[in-house]
């Protein structure tokens, strides 16, 4: 998985080359990394390979906005792995990490989780050429992992269904428009199915997908929004991924 991340920001920082970027992805990774080793030491844990905070970190990199100060990513990355390793049931982490991270860091800093590094990958044949497909390829390369090793592509296709679904209904929009875009497809494969914390069976897999979708669509409603300006500043893939993460928690 960190192979692919790694991948799509190569794609990213092809498209858009900037020193900026190359350096909040690279303190997105050295923050969570070190924040989880020094974590395990104070839990008395042995050390192990921290894959997991490489993963989050590189999802850090990927979501926050270059222009932030360079503290924000970092101050994000240590944010999430205290979710991982303190925030805990039964021995268990709660909430998705990355996720967590970003949210809180987000309500912290005031500002809005960027999607800067996916956002631009829309699958358009207006725009022409292999570039753009093998771009859009790679963006889709961590299914291979959240799918299909780890046999979650239940999770993600409930969670597609019903969140192009809604937003038909909602908007009229394209259900195909909804399923190909950028934003929508590397939550719905690679935080979304997350497998610490995500259900293991195979008929809550379906329902933690339906009710993730079901969530960002009433969170970001202009209704709710209207009366609840808290809703206008909080991204609702996120919000409703770590509030499916709440809820299921004990139906894993």
């Amino acid at each position: 998985m960190g192979f692919f991340l790694t991948l799509i920001f190569i794609t990213a920082f092809l498209n858009n080359p900037s020193q900026k970027i190359l350096l909040v992805f690279l303190l997105s990774i050295i923050s969570a990394v070190s924040a989880d080793l020094l974590f395990v030491r104070l839990r008395n844990i042995k050390w192990f390979f921290p894959s997991a905070a490489l993963v989050t970190g590189s999802i850090v990199g990927l979501l926050t906005a270059p222009d932030f100060t360079w503290y924000i990513p970092v101050v994000v990355g240590v944010i999430a792995m205290f979710s991982k390793n303190f925030i805990r049931f039964s021995n268990r982490h709660i909430f998705n990490p990355a996720g967590f991270g970003l949210l809180v860091g987000a309500i912290i800093f005031r500002h809005a989780i960027s999607w800067w590094a996916v956002s631009w990958q829309q699958f358009s044949p207006a725009k022409g050429g292999i570039e753009f497909i093998i771009y859009f390829l790679i963006l889709l390369s961590p299914s291979l992992i959240s799918s299909y090793r780890m046999g979650r592509y239940r999770i993600t296709v409930s969670f597609l269904l019903t969140y192009s679904f809604l937003i038909l209904l909602s908007t009229k929009y394209l259900i195909l428009n909804t399923i190909l875009d950028p934003t929508v497809l590397f939550f719905s494969i690679v935080m979304l199915p997350e497998p610490l914390t995500s259900p293991n069976n195979h008929t809550k897999q379906i329902i933690f997908g339906i009710f993730v979708a079901l969530i960002s669509l009433i969170v970001s409603s202009p209704i709710l929004n209207s009366q609840f300006s808290t809703f206008n500043s909080i991204d609702p893939l996120v919000f409703s991924l770590l509030l499916g993460n709440l809820v299921f928690f004990k139906l894993r």
